[in-house]
């Protein structure tokens, strides 16, 4: 599943922008626990991250308003 900025505020995830050190990927945050978060890529891979690195994420927008 390709993951869209739509599809993530319809299934109730949260859409960001995360810098790596590869440069800027759009993600959606699934869930939160007490040290981990599980996050969505674009093209749909799922990767466990800790809680400390959502310091290298900000909300997506949208640019349509």
């Amino acid at each position: 599943m390709k993951l869209t900025y739509r599809k993530a505020l319809n299934r109730g995830w949260e859409p960001v922008l995360y810098h790596t050190d590869n440069g800027t990927r759009a993600a959606a945050i699934l869930k939160r626990g007490r040290k981990w978060m599980e996050i969505m890529w674009a093209d749909g891979s799922k990767k466990r991250v800790q809680l400390a690195e959502e310091r290298y994420m900000r909300p997506m927008t949208s640019k349509r308003g």
